[in-house]
């Protein structure tokens, strides 16, 4: 008797080996040929869970950033205060960033192949970003609250100010021009620092 087939479990496992191809071979280069074959499933069964290479690198990103926001939620219960919660929260997207960075390459040739082809890219990266975005913009309302950040500070202005610190870093680390991921961090302390009581 055949043994019957998890399909999450099959669906996840293709989207990590898929993972691994994109962020070895780029975006361009892997086929859906080359993820079944990584798979070790028949590419008739790759497209029962996905339709598209696009549909299943969409997927890859969503499990980078569906972890990456697990985490942040995480960190948003806590109880230290704002900035410490802040700091926390950057030092864990630098970290992710880092450990993933020929993902994260394959992200960003991907991104910048399309616009070369005139493709509007700007609603496709808001899908991924915002929620960070909206974690910066929550912790600042909170800190506001609790007096642990400046009054005044505007929280859309800060959330917009740690995300450009981020996208900083990302471009820096996929550069090679950063290759420590403590040294990193310490871009965010002086824009924290800047908005603390």
């Amino acid at each position: 008797m055949a043994k019957a087939v998890n399909h999450d479990v099959r669906k996840r496992m293709v989207v990590m080996k898929a993972m691994q191809l994109f962020a070895r071979m780029g975006y361009a280069r892997v086929s859906f040929i080359t993820i079944s074959e990584e798979a070790g499933i028949a590419r008739t069964a790759l497209y029962r869970y996905f339709k598209t290479k696009r549909e299943l690198f969409d997927e890859a990103i969503y499990e980078i950033t569906g972890g990456i926001m697990t985490e942040l939620r995480d960190i948003m219960t806590r109880t230290q205060p704002v900035p410490k919660r802040l700091k926390i929260a950057c030092g864990h997207v630098v970290d992710v960033i880092f450990e993933k960075r020929d993902f994260f390459l394959a992200i960003f040739d991907f991104v910048f192949s399309m616009v070369r082809t005139g493709e509007d890219m700007t609603d496709r990266i808001a899908l991924f970003t915002d929620g960070l975005k909206l974690v910066f913009r929550k912790l600042v309302s909170e800190g506001l609250q609790e007096g642990s950040v400046a009054a005044g500070t505007d929280p859309e202005e800060s959330a917009d100010m740690l995300f450009s610190i981020m996208e900083s870093v990302a471009f820096r680390v996929l550069l090679n021009a950063d290759k420590d991921p403590e040294a990193s961090k310490l871009r965010f302390n002086g824009a924290i620092a800047a908005i603390s009581a």
